[in-house]
């Protein structure tokens, strides 16, 4: 098919872009208007670009500093309701919420914590200013 496609002249070439529905019927027996292949072709296009753009697009880099240190499964929500409140104000961060994070951190800064839930309220309060 494409050797054939290739032996194409190009007078020949600029009647099958006006008529390809013509060129399909002789060469290969199908029958599809020229509306049909002109929007099949488009749309192949489109997501070829589409395609194109994901894979050429650039993507965010999450560093290890970035993520917190937290000693429990990253899929489990912590039973310790300071970590929960922490990990909350980390998402206010991560939305663009800034004042509720604050609010948040202002509140926990409050009560006793722990070595561990002191360092990831430092982190989150270097990550606001």
């Amino acid at each position: 098919m494409f050797k054939e496609i290739l032996k194409i002249e190009f007078s020949e070439l600029e009647n099958i872009i006006k008529n390809p529905s013509q060129f399909l019927q002789q060469e290969y027996n199908l029958d599809l208007s020229n509306n049909e292949i002109y929007f099949t072709v488009v749309a192949i296009l489109l997501f070829i670009i589409g395609v194109s753009f994901e894979v050429f697009k650039t993507k965010k880099e999450i560093l290890e500093s970035d993520l917190p240190d937290i000693d429990y499964k990253s899929n489990e929500i912590a039973s310790n309701t300071i970590m929960q409140k922490i990990d909350l104000a980390n998402a206010y961060i991560n939305m663009g919420k800034k004042t509720r994070a604050e609010n948040i951190i202002e509140r926990l800064e409050k009560n006793r914590l722990s070595k561990s839930e002191r360092k990831e309220l430092n982190k989150l309060k270097k990550i606001i200013k």
